[in-house]
């Protein structure tokens, strides 16, 4: 690790601890209140736009709650992925869920798909979602975005780019966050992806032109 890579992981960790800290600070009522706002928003961005498939995450902790975004979802007959983590490989694979008593506490205690060892099997065979929803710690409005620092969304990303069909429309990436998570710049590694846009309750940011 080079004397430049040394020095930003010291500041990402710093970050993660401040932004954690902060997070954990709001309440029940104020998490609630602004997953809600947020939830709202991108439901109205998945209609707008004519989303059939997403991929999202189910909240852990203080993490900004989905479940009003999945719930809607599954009622509005779209197409729904959440990520099952392999902590051997360091990998996530990635499977339709159709109702919440399909989770199961998996990795970290974390709510995750219930799957059979023919489902990992067969995982290959999933067309990719139109659109990726992903937690993180901290987010800038260039798209710049602080994770827990395992890696798992962005060798995910990197794993679909290699394999993917050069024809096909790549997600689109939104980062999910309170406003309280957003700062001026994330410190950034040269393999970390960006955004392409980020919703918090107020509103919807475009982190990248063309987008």
């Amino acid at each position: 690790m080079s004397s430049k890579e040394s020095e930003i992981s010291k500041v990402k960790q710093q970050l993660r601890t401040e932004k954690t800290i902060a997070r954990n600070e709001l309440s029940s009522d104020q998490r609630s209140k602004l997953s809600s706002e947020v939830c709202h928003y991108a439901l109205e961005w998945l209609e707008t736009k004519g989303i059939t498939s997403l991929m999202a995450y189910v909240s852990f902790r203080s993490e900004l709650d989905t479940r009003p975004l999945i719930t809607q979802a599954w009622k509005d007959q779209r197409k729904v992925l959440l990520p099952r983590i392999i902590p051997a490989s360091g990998e996530m694979s990635i499977h339709a869920v159709n109702a919440w008593s399909d989770l199961e506490p998996g990795a970290y205690g974390i709510q995750e798909p219930i799957v059979s060892s023919r489902d990992l099997l067969e995982i290959e065979e999933i067309k990719l979602p139109a659109v990726v929803f992903v937690p993180g710690l901290a987010f800038d409005l260039q798209g710049g975005r602080l994770g827990y620092g395992r890696g798992y969304y962005d060798r995910l990303r990197a794993s679909w780019e290699k394999a993917g069909d050069v024809s096909a429309q790549p997600p689109i990436w939104i980062g999910l966050a309170y406003g309280m998570q957003l700062v001026p710049r994330v410190p950034m590694d040269e393999h970390d992806a960006l955004m392409d846009m980020l919703i918090t309750e107020n509103g919807i940011v475009h982190c990248r032109k063309g987008e």
